[in-house]
């Protein structure tokens, strides 16, 4: 059939465009990493659909053994907290992003897709309820749930839930591997690890995750937990809320740090405000930031002196370790400091200078990330 022949190069499109769907209007896939939902999930998708092209190019059913993937993908949604709900809507709205996308006998292919999902969605509901029986399930939701209503500040029961609360964001590392699993895998281990702590809540939005961590507690530890099953440090930052109905005000908070020792390329660790109290200032628009961000722009057009003096300023003021960090001599590194201090006038090996091109490094670089 040659409107099927023309889909298959087409399948990896759908399938985004289907998860893309999803993922807008079933809010408990907004709760799942990036790296899950726009790698695994779409892979599955598209995996999905090639089958359903299949049966309809060869006139036939899907057959057990290759139903036994999509009912097990089906099934790793409630080890991934999703609801019921959720896990079987997707089905008619990924069906139905298909039937717009799609030209040629609609009719033939509408029939045939509601009878390939008529064989896919009950084995996956069951497949689904079998998995959830073997795991706390209802308890990792109502976390979930939990921790989702709190960052929105919504009203919630009280329960035993602490006073105030640390809330720490964190973004996972890439995976080493490039297999489409890892991140998926990766994801799984850290809920799991987490799950096990007592009092901590936990939910996951775009390619990290949000902790709530009762005051009093060992955040470090926590954020330390993260690092172990990651395998290595992950950028993270942690505000304390007061009250329960401080939370979405620390949440905002702690984003915004994250954010800021990434823009600045600060090596992944738990970060506070205190550890960048002087960069959060400058970070505020206005004429001080102006003022230094300017000191270094005419170094734009000569990026080679910028990384010199980044390097210079990062390694502690150490000429050695700059221009081994740099992979040039030292004598070079010394002319390009030389450089810099003729075209700003301030001279980074003079303490005094060093922390005024310093302070204009950080603005410079927030004033770049913020356009």
């Amino acid at each position: 059939m040659d409107a099927v022949d023309a889909l298959f190069p087409r399948a990896g499109e759908i399938a985004a465009a289907m998860m893309a769907r999803c993922a807008a209007e079933i809010p408990a896939y907004r709760l799942l990493p990036a790296s899950v939902l726009e790698g695994d999930l779409v892979a599955n998708a598209t995996a999905v659909f090639e089958l359903f092209l299949t049966t309809v190019a060869e006139d036939r059913r899907p057959t057990e053994d290759e139903l036994a993937l999509p009912i097990a993908w089906g099934a790793e949604r409630a080890r991934d907290g999703l609801p019921l709900e959720a896990v079987l809507k997707i089905y008619p709205l990924a069906a139905g992003v298909a039937w717009e996308l799609v030209a040629g006998d609609r009719a033939l292919l509408g029939a045939r897709m509601l009878d390939f999902l008529g064989e896919v969605m009950p084995r996956v509901a069951e497949a689904y309820l079998r998995e959830r029986d073997d795991l706390d399930w209802e308890r990792r939701e109502d976390r979930q749930n939990l921790a989702a209503s709190l960052l929105a500040g919504r009203p919630v029961r009280r329960r035993e839930l602490a006073e105030s609360y640390d809330v720490v964001v964190f973004h996972l590392p890439s995976p080493t591997s490039s297999a489409s699993r890892a991140a998926t895998d990766l994801f799984r281990a850290v809920r799991s690890d987490l799950d096990s702590q007592p009092g901590v809540l936990v939910t996951f939005q775009g390619d990290g995750g949000v902790l709530l961590v009762p005051a009093g507690s060992a955040v470090d530890a926590v954020a330390a937990r993260v690092d172990r099953v990651c395998g290595r440090p992950c950028a993270a930052a942690a505000s304390r809320a007061p009250t329960l109905a401080d939370i979405p005000a620390a949440h905002s908070e702690a984003v915004e740090i994250l954010a800021l020792a990434e823009g600045l390329h600060r090596p992944p660790r738990l970060y506070r405000l205190a550890d960048l109290a002087i960069e959060y200032q400058l970070a505020q628009p206005g004429p001080a930031r102006e003022a230094l961000a300017g000191v270094l722009s005419p170094l734009a057009e000569h990026p080679h002196l910028i990384d010199a003096l980044r390097a210079f300023v990062t390694s502690g003021y150490n000429r050695g370790e700059a221009a081994t960090a740099l992979n040039i001599h030292r004598n070079t590194l010394t002319y390009r400091l030389g450089r810099v201090q003729l075209i700003t006038g301030y001279d980074a090996t003079r303490p005094a200078d060093a922390r005024h091109l310093a302070a204009a490094m950080t603005a410079y670089d927030i004033s770049r990330r913020h356009g």
